[in-house]
């Protein structure tokens, strides 16, 4: 059991002894899957080898995984110079799995969709070049759509003005035009559906402040001032009732959020993403192993 600000938490998969290659920072983007005959399972990225991993699940906190238990789905070709590139989102739509990551050749931000084999099947959209770092990359869905977080060190975010979020047809051709939702943005990697509503947690640079706010609804200057020291918010999950929890990078912890009160308890610990399972508990990953506790402590 791990110690934390919150409740007990589980070690589900020691990413120390199992997989010694990955770094901090590596293993982003859990989701919450249903897996046909086990029903749930946990899935994430590891960026820079440009793997989708899944874990299955079962029984109830206490109740730990192992390293062998963890199977690939698929292994994309991808660019890693700099200190955010590689493979940076995934999503499902109607059994299709669509991809974000910076391919090899220009280090361009591209969406695919994958195969059943986990190979690139078609490219969604291209949103140009990228630097090293404010790139984005998270997907989600929305409305049967595809929503993307830009930064704003893109190609696409500078001839747009700022980093923004776009909606994407998923059947789209590459050279389709991205729905902006939101504008104004650093780099909006934290953001997640709650019901009909997109929240984001955007991060900050020099004097700035980090926001959180409705992505659907307003730009980012719009957004409210978090009012909490600097966290570069690296993941954002929706608990239900309209309760929040953001995951912050500089402090390791998952905190519940919420319209009416800002930043509130810690939950767990949290280094680069979390999931809320159906259940009632949260997955989420610190800097060596991925944990599973309790939604409330």
């Amino acid at each position: 059991m791990a110690t934390t600000g919150g409740a007990p938490a589980t070690v589900l998969v020691d990413l120390e002894a199992g997989f010694p290659d990955l770094d901090v920072g590596d293993v982003i983007a859990l989701r919450s899957a249903t897996v046909e005959a086990d029903g749930g399972a946990v899935e994430w990225i590891e960026r820079r080898p440009g793997r989708i991993m899944r874990l299955r699940l079962a029984g109830p906190p206490g109740v730990a995984g192992s390293a062998s238990e963890v199977e690939t789905v698929a292994t994309i070709d991808v660019g890693t110079d700099g200190e955010q590139r590689g493979l940076l989102g995934h999503a499902v739509i109607d059994g299709v799995r669509y991809v974000a990551y910076t391919e090899p050749s220009a280090d361009h931000l591209v969406v695919a969709a994958l195969a059943a084999t986990g190979d690139v099947d078609r490219i969604v959209w291209d949103a140009g070049g990228t630097a090293g770092g404010a790139v984005g990359g998270h997907l989600e869905v929305l409305d049967g759509r595809l929503v993307l977080g830009i930064g704003q060190l893109t190609d696409w975010a500078k001839a747009n003005g700022s980093g923004a979020m776009v909606s994407l047809d998923p059947t789209g051709p590459p050279d389709q035009a991205p729905v902006v939702l939101s504008d104004g943005y650093t780099n909006p990697f934290a953001f997640a559906p709650a019901g009909d509503a997109l929240w984001v947690a955007d991060n900050a640079v020099g004097d700035d402040v980090e926001r959180i706010g409705r992505g659907d609804l307003a730009d980012r200057d719009d957004h409210d001032a978090t009012a909490a020291p600097p966290r570069a918010p690296s993941a954002l999950i929706a608990l239900g009732d309209g309760e929040l929890a953001v995951c912050g990078f500089l402090d390791g912890e998952l905190l519940a959020w919420s319209p009416e009160r800002g930043y509130g308890e810690a939950l767990g610990p949290c280094r680069t993403g979390a999931a809320a399972l159906p259940d009632g508990t949260i997955v989420s990953v610190t800097d060596t192993a991925i944990v599973r506790f309790p939604a409330a402590g």
